[in-house]
C-alpha cells in the first residue's frame, strides 16, 4: 500500500497511507504527534523524523483525537521507547486501555463494497487487530489549551466515539478533526469535500451530526482529517457541506 508523507502547512506534516492519516506538528518549542495511525506506521514515523532532522527522543507529546486502532496504533510504543506522554479524552479511556471493543459488525456485513474491503485488508495487515493498549496516559478536557508544542485547544466532538475530540492549532491555522469530519467516502471511494463518516461507522451518528456545530465558528483553517485529503477553508463552510451531504442521503 502506498504511504504518504507531505508538508501540508507551515510546520505541519501529513503521514500515513492513502486511507489513514496521522500528523507531525513542528514548532520552535518542539514536536507534537497528532494520532499515530497503525502499529505498522512506526517505520515511516522514524523515517519522517529523520528527514526533518530529528529522532524519536525529540518528540515532546502525542495527542489522540480518539483511541480507535487506526489512530492509536504506535502511541504505546512511542511512550514506552521514548517516554513521550500521550493525551486522550477521559471518555475514551476504556478504549485506550484496551477494555472496550470497537464495533466492527456493521462494517463486516458491508465488506462486499470494494473500497471498504481494501480498507479492511489494510487494517489487518497494518496491525489494527493487535494495537497495544496504553499503559499510561493523560486526559484532556473540552476547551482546554494543552501545554504541548503548538498549544492546541481541545474541542470535544462526541459521536464517532464518546471521547472523540478535535484539536485546533491557532498559529498553524490547522484543525485536526480525526473522524468527526473526513474528506473521503469509504463507500464510494471518492470525494474530497468535508463530510461525516457513513452512519454505520458512528456508534451515535446523530450526536456526531450535532457535534459539527462545535467546529462551525473556528474560522479559516486547514482541515486535516483522519481519512482523506486536507481541505482549506472556513469551518462554517465545511460544516455546511457536511450537513448538505447528510440531507441528500
Amino acid at each position: 500500500m502506498a504511504m504518504i508523507s507531505e508538508r501540508v502547512a507551515d510546520g505541519v506534516y501529513r503521514c500515513g497511507s492513502e486511507r489513514v492519516n496521522w500528523y507531525l506538528v513542528e514548532t520552535a518549542d518542539g514536536i507534537t504527534v497528532v494520532d499515530t495511525g497503525f502499529p505498522a506506521h512506526w517505520e515511516q514515523f522514524d523515517s519522517q523524523l529523520e528527514t526533518m532532522g530529528h529522532g524519536v527522543t525529540d518528540v515532546d507529546a502525542c495527542i489522540l483525537t480518539h483511541a480507535h486502532p487506526d489512530h492509536a496504533g504506535f502511541a504505546e510504543r512511542l511512550h514506552r521507547e521514548a517516554g513521550v506522554p500521550v493525551w486522550v479524552h477521559e471518555a475514551d479511556a476504556a478504549h485506550a486501555r484496551g477494555d472496550a471493543e470497537v464495533a466492527l459488525t456493521k462494517g463486516i456485513v458491508r465488506l462486499w463494497r470494494p473500497e471498504l474491503a481494501r480498507y479492511a485488508v489494510e487494517f489487518v495487515r497494518s496491525g489494527g487487530l493487535s494495537v497495544p493498549p496504553l499503559t499510561t496516559f493523560r486526559t484532556v478536557a473540552d476547551g482546554e489549551t494543552l501545554d504541548v508544542p503548538g498549544s492546541p485547544r481541545v474541542v470535544h466532538t462526541p459521536g464517532h466515539s464518546e471521547g472523540h475530540v478535535a484539536y485546533h492549532f491557532p498559529e498553524q491555522e490547522a484543525l485536526f478533526c480525526g473522524d468527526e469530519l473526513v474528506t473521503t467516502d469509504f463507500v464510494a471511494g471518492r470525494g474530497h469535500r468535508p463530510q461525516l463518516l457513513a452512519d454505520w461507522f458512528n456508534p451515535d451518528h446523530d450526536r456526531a451530526y450535532k457535534s459539527l456545530s462545535r467546529l462551525e465558528s473556528i474560522g479559516e483553517v486547514f482541515i486535516l482529517p483522519g481519512h482523506g485529503e486536507p481541505w482549506y477553508g472556513h469551518t462554517e463552510t465545511a460544516v455546511e457541506l457536511a450537513r448538505e451531504r447528510e440531507k441528500r442521503k
